[in-house]
């Protein structure tokens, strides 16, 4: 076929164009809408940026979007540029079945076990007599009670409680929001998404519950606490960067934030240890063959009790990025268990050690005095 001249070529185009139904002004509405859809397109995933950070962005585009928040550019150019290359390439020799492994740096033999009931099985007969957690915490009401105290105290100690108004995020029973009110003098304020039974004898005039989910609703105004306190409840929240947004929103500038949350790294972070003696079965095992040890053993068709899977690493990410000034940092740790950490390396192995030990966070964060509900630093 012969090549016909650009305005040839044009010429056909547009008798082509005219011949369409609609002709030539249905044409440029259908490009101008793919044009605005594109335009609205590039606002929603800004939006939803802002509002529900990288949460938001699986659901639209999440790959191109992710590559822009952190307005790096999109491509690297040193200076001076390189020269050229030549346009002939060197032969390289002729190689039978090139890619035959010779040697390796991993170990050759026979493939992991498969990670099955059996298996499962089999790890709790051997941590048995030496549980991961050898006494765990109680919940009956003096033991919940005694906790709230020394948490609160340790809280105090840190950022001063006292005559503050003063959120618990995922308060529970709500005994530390009781004990804020009538032992520190504070108005405060427990936050959970599901009701408890202790709420409605608990509250009077300074001690106040709401049943939310602040990550979608807003029951509380701009600039409202002094002081936000959680105990490990982020491991548990479906979208922490929103959680985390709107904490941001309800602090008053220079109001202080006191937050500890399991990490999902951690060998505890499965919330079993009752039950389940050995560490990181949520990381070894799939929540189906969990549920299939629950069922047969303890009549519980359930899973694992987290529902996030931040790293530190990408909880500072949220913080710095919503506008929070971290003050201090401490980790809870335990030793990794190396003979189980060598048996499963397959898995494990694919965590840095470094957080295989951290089971805990404990941070002090800070909205700075300049900033507003709107306005992040």
């Amino acid at each position: 076929m012969s090549r016909l001249p650009a305005r040839g070529l044009l010429r056909r185009v547009w008798r082509r164009l005219e011949a369409s139904p609609g002709g030539p002004t249905a044409w440029r509405f259908r490009l101008l809408a793919r044009s605005s859809r594109a335009r609205v397109g590039r606002r929603i995933g800004s939006l939803a940026l802002r509002i529900g950070g990288p949460d938001a962005i699986a659901s639209i585009g999440g790959a191109e979007a992710r590559s822009s928040w952190g307005n790096l550019p999109r491509s690297y150019q040193i200076e001076p540029r390189p020269g050229p290359v030549s346009a002939t390439w060197a032969t390289p020799p002729t190689v039978e079945d090139a890619a035959h492994t010779v040697t390796s740096v991993y170990r050759r033999g026979a493939r992991p076990r498969e990670m099955d009931l059996a298996l499962f099985e089999e790890l709790q007969e051997e941590y048995r007599s030496k549980p991961l957690v050898p006494n765990p915490p109680d919940y009956d009401q003096p033991t919940r009670e005694d906790r709230a105290r020394r948490r609160l105290l340790d809280v105090h100690h840190s950022v001063d409680l006292a005559g503050k108004r003063v959120l618990e995020l995922g308060c529970g029973a709500g005994f530390e929001v009781w004990y804020l009110s009538h032992q520190f003098g504070a108005n405060a304020w427990g936050v959970d998404v599901a009701e408890r039974a202790a709420w409605a004898p608990l509250s009077d005039a300074r001690t106040h519950y709401v049943r939310a989910d602040i990550a979608i609703d807003s029951p509380f105004e701009p600039d409202f606490f002094d002081r936000v306190i959680s105990f490990s409840v982020f491991e548990h929240v479906v979208h922490p960067y929103s959680v985390i947004s709107e904490l941001f929103r309800i602090m008053k500038p220079g109001g202080l934030a006191w937050i500890s949350a399991n990490l999902h790294r951690g060998p505890r972070a499965s919330h079993l240890y009752r039950e389940l003696y050995f560490p990181f079965p949520h990381l070894l095992f799939s929540d189906d063959v969990i549920r299939q040890y629950r069922e047969k053993h303890s009549n519980l068709s359930l899973g694992a009790s987290w529902v996030n899977r931040l790293s530190w690493a990408q909880y500072e990410d949220y913080f710095r990025e919503i506008g929070f000034v971290i003050h201090s940092l401490r980790f809870a740790e335990a030793p990794l268990d190396e003979t189980l950490y060598e048996r499963f390396d397959n898995i494990l192995g694919r965590y840095p050690k470094w957080d295989l030990t951290k089971d805990f966070f404990y941070v002090v964060l800070e909205k700075p005095k300049g900033a507003t509900a709107t306005q992040r630093a």
